[in-house]
């Protein structure tokens, strides 16, 4: 039992949260220069490698995208050999991007060393304590989504706001 105040501990969790987000932040940032990528087209490869294959529209929905912009993210991570486009074997119009198959093997540097000690980390929590980590982590995610969406909309209402009326 802790003898901290639920007070104390709600605010030590929102803080220990702030401050992951942070040094997520600047983690990505530096490994996205080490493998010579902008943090959109790295975010981008994170998305095609959870999830992929995705076509562009698809990546574009994802990740928030213009048609435009992704078609330029594509063409930078093809580039660099991080991704290839295929054409799906269905559908011969349809074109899909799928990570290459040695993302891994390009990613090691960066991300073998982070694998081996998070796994360490995660084995040390009894199942039910991994349970309510990923329960928490989930939900966590499912609420980011949803403000993101409100955001978004407020992006929205301020263009319009500020965009010059015809008249």
């Amino acid at each position: 039992m802790s003898r901290r105040s639920r007070a104390e501990l709600e605010a030590a969790g929102i803080e220990a949260i702030r401050g992951w987000q942070t040094d997520q932040d600047i983690f990505d940032d530096a490994a996205a220069t080490y493998a010579g990528l902008n943090r959109t087209d790295f975010r981008c490869l994170d998305i095609i490698d959870r999830e992929g294959p995705l076509t562009a529209g698809e990546l574009a929905a994802a990740s928030r995208l213009t048609s435009g912009a992704i078609t330029a993210v594509l063409d930078r991570l093809e580039a660099r050999g991080f991704v290839h486009r295929i054409r799906d074997a269905a559908d011969r119009r349809r074109v899909v991007v799928q990570a290459a198959p040695n993302l891994m093997e390009q990613g090691a540097a960066i991300y073998g060393p982070i694998a081996v000690e998070g796994l360490r980390q995660i084995q040390a929590y009894s199942d039910d304590e991994l349970a309510l980590i990923v329960e928490f982590m989930e939900r966590g995610r499912e609420m980011l989504k949803r403000h993101t969406t409100r955001v978004l909309a407020l992006i929205d209402e301020q263009e319009r706001a500020a965009a010059p009326r015809a008249g």
